[in-house]
């Protein structure tokens, strides 16, 4: 497959952002953000009707400078990992061709190929400092598909974010009234004053080649798997914890087979907590930012563990936090308190005996709603993140399956992939089937 790019242009707000607005300081949770930029890929499908390519882009283009104006900070730009100058430079807007048809390339949708659909790496520095927020590539195929490739700073955008803003973008491509998504500060918890925040880095796990596996479980696998993951104390294990355990067990596994000269003695699973419904007072339901916080299940080492007892695990996790971790995001001392977990986790991630993985779920977020008068998207994609040991689930179309991203060690991916038990729940990136 080979993409060709037709035009790249700068799309502003539509109206200009007012001069009390031009500075838009970042929370402690944004400052702390990974540079680069967080990635989603909508593919829609041509079944008849939809109008040339020229008028879906131009009302794509006219419904962004929409978006972008209650958005404003999105068309700003970040300025030393402390403020958004909020000056109306614009989204970038890149129109593409490719010479492919979109049944043929969702047979094997690879992530070098996904990457194609994207407007500039994920892992790109200049999201942090200079560049631009938000960056937007619409793909047309051969048989009038289309791909919407976008990419996000994630010093604004977490995943819960960009369900936000592009649920006030395709409704205002239809035309609808969006007046209940506007813009609202994520700055509940704020950084002190004259203490400045380095960013932290996009290269994790850079030293190490890493090679990304999308794998697949459909509605009747994940009942089965939930039924060999439940316990007494855990009868009814949730879709998420089932499949974290089963990819954290076999994660496991293959970093012990792999790594023969020195393997993990301990081994760790960190999982992202959406903040939004656990802070006192909850932000209202369609603010954006960084609101995102984590939890560490126990250490353990990582020798052969049913998938009950990580279960467990996960579940003793989740109800610690929000027990007593939901308390390091409120009050004067959130600082200290966020920034010495942190330092907890650095230490972990850093030590050589210590498998570290990081899971993030972004299911029940309504990506397959985004219709934006062309029909609904017939697969959603973040086209893998090359972060190590990072795990990331999303809604499968039906609603009743999830596809799992996973990003390993090379050497280890090559052990994961063929484990057994993991391949009696999950397939290894299945072709997406159109479903009209």
């Amino acid at each position: 497959m080979e993409l060709q790019i037709l035009s790249k242009q700068i799309i502003k707000p539509s109206s200009p952002t007012p001069p009390e607005l031009r500075r838009f300081n970042l929370s402690l949770l944004d400052q702390l953000a990974t540079a680069g930029y967080v990635p989603l890929i909508l593919f829609f499908a041509n079944h008849g009707g939809a109008p040339p390519f020229e008028e879906r882009s131009r009302r794509l283009k006219k419904s962004l400078a929409e978006t972008l104006t209650r958005f404003y900070p999105l068309a700003g730009r970040a300025r030393e990992n402390s403020y958004i100058e909020c000056n109306d430079d614009g989204a970038e807007y890149v129109e593409a061709r490719a010479n492919s048809v979109l049944a043929d390339f969702l047979k094997e949708p690879t992530p070098e190929l996904l990457a194609c659909f994207l407007p500039i790496k994920t892992e790109a520095p200049e999201a942090a400092d200079g560049g631009r927020m938000f960056l937007v590539q619409v793909t047309i195929f051969e048989c009038g598909g289309m791909a919407i490739g976008v990419s996000f700073s994630h010093k604004l955008v977490d995943a819960y974010s960009i369900s936000v803003i592009l649920k006030t973008w395709y409704l205002a491509a239809l035309g609808s009234d969006t007046a209940e998504a506007e813009f609202l500060q994520a700055s509940l918890v704020p950084p002190p004053e004259g203490i400045p925040i380095s960013v932290p880095p996009t290269d994790l796990g850079a030293k190490d080649k890493l090679a990304s596996r999308r794998l697949v479980f459909n509605g009747s696998k994940i009942a089965a798997l939930k039924a060999a993951a439940a316990s007494k104390l855990i009868p009814n294990p949730t879709r998420v914890e089932a499949i974290t355990a089963l990819i954290w067990k076999c994660a496991m596994k293959a970093a012990t087979k792999t790594t023969s000269s020195n393997p993990p003695t301990l081994s760790v699973m960190s999982q992202t907590v959406n903040l939004r419904k656990r802070l006192t007072p909850p932000p209202p339901e369609y603010s954006i930012g960084n609101l995102l916080g984590n939890f560490v299940s126990e250490r353990i080492p990582p020798a052969e563990k049913t998938l009950p007892e990580l279960v467990e695990l996960l579940r003793d996790g989740i109800t610690e936090f929000n027990k007593n971790g939901i308390n390091r995001y409120e009050g004067k001392d959130a600082f200290l308190k966020i920034i010495e977990k942190l330092q907890e986790l650095g230490a972990l991630f850093m030590r050589d005996d210590v498998a570290f993985y990081i899971s993030s779920s972004w299911t029940r977020f309504g990506l397959y709603e985004m219709d934006f008068g062309w029909g609904k998207p017939v697969w959603v994609s973040i086209g893998s993140i090359m972060f190590l040991n990072f795990v990331v689930l999303t809604d499968a179309r039906d609603g009743e399956g999830i596809e799992a991203w996973v990003t390993l060690k090379e050497d280890e991916m090559g052990s994961f992939e063929l484990d057994e038990e993991l391949l009696d729940f999950a397939s290894v990136n299945p072709s997406v089937v159109m479903l009209t």
